[in-house]
């Protein structure tokens, strides 16, 4: 399966960004509102809570099926429908929401011992590349240049350049132009099913999936359970 592999492709949070608790829909929302300085615009959390759903159900609404959209358009959203916001406040709300909420995402992530080692091993006889979904931009690149493994990559495709999501096609193909070379001499590595296993098979890869939780019972799947299993599968254990 892997002799003719040039290229690995890694999908980013959860397979190389790890975060300190896997945040819920309303975290979201949490971490752009909690400590922003403009929570007094709300009732309380759960009345921004509301409007962070309705708006993220209003643009899913306006948009084709796969599209990405910067988060600064949710915001701006909830922003508009806020009655209680003066005109002339708006963009400064909108900022300060905007930027607390990557802050304190940022502050939840971390890259394992394990992601860099390895990383740096297959680097020496793969090239390397990230193609993962993301709504900040340049968001992904931030990221991996904080924890200090950006330059191990050859290129990083996000959704929010792009403008599409995985598992839409469109995201594989422009990522397989960027390698250029065959989908075939190309592994992709992540942790969700369809968009980093099933839909990377389907543009013509190779496919690992990451099942950190050992959760996938299935002798079908090619799967590893951590980035030290990869390591041994794709270079060995020296």
């Amino acid at each position: 399966m892997l002799k003719q592999i040039k290229y690995i492709f890694f999908d980013c949070m959860e397979t190389l960004v790890d975060l300190y608790e896997l945040p819920s829909h309303s975290d979201y929302a949490y971490w752009a509102f909690s400590n922003s300085g403009v929570e007094h615009y709300w009732s309380d959390f759960e009345g921004f809570l509301e409007r962070y759903s309705h708006s993220k159900r209003q643009i899913a609404q306006r948009i084709e099926q796969h599209e990405e959209y910067e988060l600064m358009r949710r915001i701006e959203h909830i922003v508009d429908g806020t009655e209680s916001i003066p005109v002339s406040s708006k963009q400064q709300v909108v900022q300060m929401l905007y930027e607390n909420y990557w802050r304190t995402y940022k502050s939840q992530c971390f890259v394992k011992e394990e992601v860099k080692s390895t990383l740096l091993q297959l680097s020496k006889h793969y090239k390397l590349a990230v193609v993962s979904n993301f709504m900040i931009n340049d968001g992904i690149e931030e990221l991996l240049e904080l924890n200090n493994i950006n330059g191990i990559f050859e290129f990083i495709v996000t959704s929010i350049n792009m403008g599409w999501r995985k598992p839409s096609a469109r995201i594989y193909d422009y990522a397989i132009q960027r390698a250029g070379c065959n989908p075939e001499q190309i592994l992709f590595v992540g942790d969700d099913y369809e968009n980093d296993y099933l839909a990377p098979r389907l543009a013509g890869m190779k496919s690992i999936l990451l099942d950190k939780e050992k959760t996938i019972v299935s002798s079908e799947l090619d799967k590893v359970s951590d980035f030290y299993e990869l390591k041994a599968m794709l270079v060995g254990n020296s």
